[in-house]
């Protein structure tokens, strides 16, 4: 059941997604950095909010851009 916090719902997805199985993993030997970020992505797709991907170098990773939440 989706939820109107960004916040809570990233994290029930992210839970569900361990309990599920789904862990994260590098895609080679040469990822040392974005493997978590590289998992966290589909959790955010499957929670439908809408949001912007930073560039590799930029902070935050994602922007969360349906709701202002802090």
């Amino acid at each position: 059941m989706p939820c109107d916090s960004i916040v809570a719902e990233l994290f029930s997805r992210c839970v569900q997604a361990i309990r599920d199985g789904v862990m994260i993993q590098r895609a080679n030997r040469q990822d040392k950095e974005f493997h978590f970020q590289n998992w966290v992505q589909p959790r955010l797709v499957e929670t439908g909010f809408a949001y912007e991907v930073g560039g590799r170098n930029s902070y935050p990773d994602f922007r969360v851009v349906q709701l202002t939440e802090g």
